[in-house]
C-alpha cells in the first residue's frame, strides 16, 4: 500500500522551495519524510543529472502533479546540526521575566 505525500524541497541556489512527491509504505517499515531529511532529486530541463534538497515543510498548496523523489539521503535526526538543535529547544525554559 503505497502513500504519497506532498513535501517542499529547497535545492541549494535554487531562489524558492519547490514541491515534489514522497511516496512510501508504511507495511514495508517505509516512513514519511520530516523536516531536515535530505533528498534526491529527479532529473529535470536544467539538471540532466539530478540533484538533491532538504525538505523544508510537509505538505504544500500545489494541487498539480508532482515529480517523485527518488530517495531520502540522510534522515534529519541523523545529522549532527539537528540533533544539536534538538537538544537546546528546551534551553532557557521557566526563566526569564515571565516564568
Amino acid at each position: 500500500m503505497k502513500v504519497e505525500q506532498r513535501v517542499q524541497v529547497k535545492i541549494t541556489g535554487a531562489p524558492r522551495p519547490y514541491s515534489y512527491a514522497w511516496w512510501f509504505d508504511p507495511l514495508a517499515g517505509e516512513g514519511p519524510l520530516m523536516v531536515g531529511d535530505r533528498v534526491e532529486l529527479p532529473p529535470n530541463q536544467v539538471q540532466e543529472d539530478g540533484s538533491s534538497g532538504e525538505v523544508v515543510a510537509v505538505g504544500t498548496s500545489y494541487k498539480g502533479e508532482l515529480k517523485s523523489i527518488v530517495r531520502k539521503i540522510e534522515d534529519a535526526y541523523e545529522r549532527d546540526d539537528y540533533r544539536a538543535q534538538e537538544a537546546d529547544i528546551w534551553a532557557g525554559f521557566g526563566q526569564g521575566d515571565y516564568a
